[in-house]
């Protein structure tokens, strides 16, 4: 009985800590540098994207990641 409390709780355990931060390195991100300044852009795949991980941001309609990018970029004389 000992044995099977045992193995239900390591499969409980290994469940939950399985399951955290599933969204987390989605490899949707690009930068962009002035100089000594730079910023990460990163697109959440669900019509937002999110700047130096700050909160998510919609994406207008009619616009892309790209042009937000290129926006965020903009604002710090980036090309």
């Amino acid at each position: 009985m000992k044995n099977l409390m045992y193995v239900a709780v390591c499969i409980l355990v290994l469940s939950l800590t399985a399951c955290g931060s599933d969204d987390d390195g989605n490899g949707n991100c690009r930068t962009c540098s002035n100089g000594p300044v730079s910023i990460e852009v990163c697109d959440n795949g669900d019509g937002t994207f999110s700047v130096e991980g700050g909160a998510a941001q919609d994406i207008p309609d009619g616009s892309t990641f790209d042009e937000q990018f290129n926006a965020a970029c903009a604002q710090i004389g980036a090309n």
